[in-house]
């Protein structure tokens, strides 16, 4: 049996209706209006191996999207995944995530990510991996553009939380499969603020 691993993560911030700002001009706007929304999620790594060798290999994704802008019930996942390290370009790493929704208004496509890069002197760890840059879209896919932007946030009360989640399968009752995927989520962050300073590759539609 592959060595894999479990985490439940929590994530809230605020949305507004896109109209080709910036996720941060998108913030302000939903913290004003209210327009808040959350997700809980438990991603699964079914082989924590694989994934070391091959960064690119999707980790699935489950749970659901609260997004009361579109509609007051939850929003189930029916399709999800995280690529956890994305190589985005020199000393720029992303975790990108995927979330196809279905709700009674429809189906919709919410689209993440979040971005490591050493962009100034001052370390920016706990920013960068908590931070998540957010467009919602209606139907299955990111086509065309988005309906609503914004930003989710984790703040140091969710991070705990979070690690108290996590769960591993395999060899030495799970401790081997958490130890290595600590080991290598820490390696893969510390290499990009430990180089040359990079310039964000976060893209608009």
């Amino acid at each position: 049996m592959a060595d894999q691993i479990r985490f439940t993560e929590t994530m809230r911030g605020w949305l507004a209706p896109y109209s080709g700002q910036t996720h941060e001009v998108a913030d302000a706007a939903g913290r004003a209006g209210g327009a808040d929304a959350y997700f809980i999620l438990t991603v699964v790594t079914p082989d924590v191996a694989a994934m070391v060798a091959d960064p690119d290999k999707r980790s699935p994704a489950y749970g659901c999207v609260v997004l009361p802008m579109i509609e007051p019930a939850p929003l189930r996942v029916t399709d999800g995944w995280l690529d956890l390290f994305v190589d985005a370009g020199p000393n720029v790493v992303q975790m990108r995530y995927g979330l196809e929704l279905a709700g009674l208004t429809g189906t919709y496509y919410l689209r993440g990510v979040k971005e490591i890069v050493h962009r100034s002197w001052f370390p920016t760890v706990f920013m960068d991996t908590t931070t998540l840059f957010v467009d919602v879209y209606r139907g299955d896919g990111a086509v065309g553009l988005p309906l609503w932007r914004g930003i989710l946030r984790m703040g140091v009360g969710g991070v705990t939380a979070q690690g108290l989640t996590f769960r591993g399968e395999g060899g030495l009752f799970g401790v081997r499969a958490i130890a290595r995927f600590m080991r290598y989520y820490v390696s893969r962050v510390w290499t990009v603020y430990l180089g040359p300073r990079g310039r964000p590759r976060r893209g608009d539609p």
